[in-house]
């Protein structure tokens, strides 16, 4: 028998038609419903017999908060997917629910809010509909239902003041009644994942799980508890005999983790129920490398622990969600020499079912029991002509001199010898709207329908476009708009020796939002400038300071599928040298405003705090190595979003960049205080307005967060070293919106200045000098080039 958590949002539901109104709701549901169906069929075609009906709109969170009605006071006179999708993006009025990174995945998800007298209102339609509906497709007998546990949604709640156990108490009659219609339903048993076991806080949750998991015992279905991204550590003992029938255990963990994954270690110590079926997550989950015998090899164990067969279930180590969906998709993209090497989704439920077959020939005959899995790929350092691992560099972490990993002078020194602002500067993070023009364009320029020269010289027209817009706008520090990129991580992979790309590897980031990253392949090697072109050319439209922008290594490195043969310290390392000789192309072309983004730096963090240490320093290491070479007068701007930072301020104040800016619209200023308590002193530029909800904020909207940052506490005496910016890049919105969110952002610095002194000036809000938008077209005056909103500036300027 084998078990799979398997979900991909193909296509994208088409969920952007339906936000613009150009597609019905019945239409939508529709989609959905057929991607659901595909993927199930795929399941119990390939031989699944166990099959999780996983699938959702949006979010699998938000799902939960959705079935569970809890939900937050704004969205209550909304309802359907009206109030699914107001949660998700936000309406008007309505602010969106936080969304911050699940575990230590590149995965977003929507926070639940819990205040302190909330209360379920439980509508179980969705869900339920969803159970007949893989009933049908399935049988009864296969579809099982997947529901996210009570401690584990508690857990990754905000703002809830009551003890975790008393918040459980009050969700457990919600779930209690679903189990029981569900029961009613006479499904096999319901899938209760609990990921939060798996992190170092869960010793603390034990008398929550106790009380919660004798409550839902007395439902009537059997409870299968599923836990993953790590082993459950001390948890192990108590939690295992939780009153379930099955558990579920990931015995892998994070593909280059420093301490291995412990599972089998703690089944050796404490045993393991003999009244439950345990679930295997042998096959890797997080990780597009193929099995090498290490499924056969942990389920042999297993047996020999004295586990029968028919306690077993092979599964995966994790939601299969974090995978590209099939490797077959790639046709002949796929390189010589990694052939036989890789296994995406589709091809891990194969892994699944021969690893069972495995176990169930081992059984029979015990002989057997050392034998490879069917189609499994012997261990291998490297790939495609890659000598991965063969020597040269691969100890970075010890051979490198300890100067290349500080700038040549202090902050506070160097800071003075960096460009001067007026109090509130205004920039953006990066990214600016992605047309279909520009799509189109690097989709021929791949085809091969347009020559290097020609896709470049109408990139150079969209680049001048997003010039001109900043300038007639009034930014202080503007950006090229990143119209040749598709990816933050992505565009640089394809530029680095030792990574591949795929063609259609599409994983999903959050919603609607897929992302392709790359596969680390081989050692990491620089092969020329890769953002240096961009910004030449966007500097030459404007005398203001154009950002050079790039990715981090560790950002890179935790977005990409990495080499198991390596540490991922290893491979931190090599881009971070890679990425140096690249922040020293950018200075030499002239460059004073380098931004390096991180956005991945706490997500890596491991689940169990005692391994922090080791992780933050070299991630920090790795992010000084890569900016150090920087001279003191060019000022090193970062970014981090979407997650929460409070407990690795130490290791972001270690990171030396001369300015950090940070999500910050959906989490109410917390990251921001938590600086001003800790007496950072830095420059800070914390998000003024949320880039994932197309609603444009108003003037006084901005302008009160920016009065919120004085009162926060940081940086007193210092408004020229707080920065105005949204919340992240841009590229998801369109253009009338982006142009009126930053026509209002600017707008808002510009009155917020002049209320700090009435003598300042309140005319563009710009101590930079520049040219307007009529020099990057000069057939129109600057607001017409502002009004452009999606299209170049007509081809009068390339």
């Amino acid at each position: 028998m084998a078990d799979c958590v398997f979900q991909i949002d193909h296509g994208n539901l088409r969920h952007h038609r339906f936000w613009q109104g150009k597609l019905s709701e019945a239409d939508l549901l529709s989609t959905a419903d057929k991607v659901q169906a595909d993927a199930w069929e795929l399941q119990r075609d390939t031989g699944i017999a166990a099959i999780g009906l996983d699938g959702t709109l949006y979010d699998q969170v938000l799902d939960t908060v959705q079935w569970l009605g809890v939900i937050p006071a704004r969205f209550k006179g909304l309802s359907g997917l009206q109030r699914y999708f107001a949660m998700a993006r936000g309406a008007p009025g309505r602010p969106a629910l936080d969304m911050t990174k699940l575990m230590d995945t590149n995965y977003h998800f929507l926070v639940p809010e819990l205040d302190a007298n909330f209360s379920p209102e439980p509508n179980y339609e969705w869900l339920v509909d969803k159970v007949a509906k893989g009933q049908a497709v399935l049988g009864a007998a296969s579809a099982i239902p997947i529901v996210m546990g009570p401690v584990t949604f508690v857990c990754l709640a905000k703002g809830c003041p009551v003890p975790t156990d008393e918040a459980v108490r009050r969700l457990l009659p919600a779930y209690t009644e679903l189990l029981r219609r569900l029961a009613g339903m006479r499904v096999p048993e319901v899938q209760m994942h609990e990921p939060i076991l798996a992190t170092s806080g869960a010793g603390d949750l034990r008398d929550s799980f106790e009380a919660a998991y004798l409550e839902l015992a007395k439902a009537g279905v059997p409870l299968h508890l599923v836990t993953y991204y790590d082993d459950i550590g001390s948890a192990y003992p108590w939690a295992v005999n939780l009153p379930v029938s099955s558990v579920t255990l990931d015995f892998l963990g994070v593909p280059g983790a420093a301490v291995p994954n412990q599972t089998l270690q703690l089944i050796r110590q404490h045993g393991f129920p003999a009244d439950k079926r345990l679930g295997a997550g042998v096959v890797d989950g997080r990780s597009v490398w193929a099995d090498d015998g290490t499924a056969v090899s942990l389920v042999t164990e297993l047996l020999g622990l004295g586990i029968p067969h028919e306690r077993l279930v092979i599964t995966s180590s994790a939601p299969l969600q974090h995978l590209p969906y099939d490797l077959r998709l790639e046709g002949g993209h796929l390189p010589e020499g990694l052939a036989g090497r890789l296994a995406f989704a589709t091809q891990k439920l194969a892994e699944i079912v021969s690893t069972a077959t495995a176990v169930a020939v081992a059984a029979a005959d015990p002989g057997s029991a050392h034998g490879d899995a069917p189609g499994a790929v012997k261990p291998q350092a490297g790939a495609a002509g890659a000598a991965a691992g063969s020597g040269e560099g691969v100890a970075f972490g010890q051979q490198l001199d300890e100067k290349l990993f500080s700038r040549s002078e202090a902050y506070k020194t160097r800071r003075e010898a960096q460009a001067t602002f007026p109090a509130f500067p205004t920039t953006t993070i990066g990214s600016f709207p992605q047309t279909a023009e520009v799509r189109r364009l690097r989709q021929q320029l791949q085809r091969g329908a347009l020559s290097r020269p020609e896709y470049e010289r109408l990139i150079t027209g969209h680049i001048a476009h997003c010039v001109g817009v900043q300038e007639a706008l009034g930014l202080d520090v503007l950006v090229h708009g990143e119209s040749e990129r598709t990816d933050m991580v992505e565009y640089f992979g394809t530029q680095l020796g030792g990574m591949w790309h795929t063609s259609s590897g599409w994983v999903q980031s959050y919603g609607s939002r897929c992302v392709r990253p790359p596969v680390v392949v081989g050692d990491i090697e620089y092969q020329g400038p890769m953002a240096v072109w961009e910004y030449q050319v966007a500097q030459t439209y404007t005398r203001r300071p154009v950002k050079g922008m790039l990715t981090g290594p560790v950002t890179i490195l935790n977005w990409s599928f990495p080499r198991k043969d390596i540490s991922r310290q290893q491979q931190a390392m090599q881009l971070a040298l890679a990425l140096r000789k690249e922040v020293a192309a950018l200075e030499e072309a002239g460059c004073k405003v380098v931004q390096v983004d991180e956005p991945a730096l706490r997500e890596g963090l491991p689940l169990k705090a005692e391994r922090w240490g080791s992780y933050l320093g070299w991630a920090v290491d790795a992010f000084r190595l890569c900016t150090a070479v920087a001279g003191p007068a060019t000022q090193i701007v970062t970014h981090l979003c979407y997650s929460d930072f409070n407990d690795i301020l130490p290791a972001i104040d270690r990171m030396d960049a001369d300015v950090l800016t940070i999500e910050n619209s959906r989490s109410d200023n917390a990251m921001i205080r938590a600086l001003a308590t800790a007496g950072y002193r830095r420059d800070i530029g914390p998000g003024v307005y949320d880039v994932h909800s197309p609603e444009v904020p108003s003037v006084e909207f901005i302008k009160s967060r920016i009065r919120s940052f004085l009162d926060s506490g940081i940086l007193p005496g210092r408004p020229d070293r707080i920065w105005v910016n949204p919340d992240c890049g841009l590229k998801t919105r369109g253009w009338p919106e982006t142009i009126a969110a930053l026509r209002n952002m600017v707008q808002a610095a510009a009155e917020a200045r002049a209320e700090l002194s009435e003598g300042a000036s309140s005319g563009a809000g710009s101590a930079a000098g520049g040219v307007g938008a009529e020099q990057v077209c000069k057939q129109q005056p600057a607001e017409e080039a502002v009004g452009l909103a999606g299209r170049s500036c007509g081809g009068c300027c390339r």
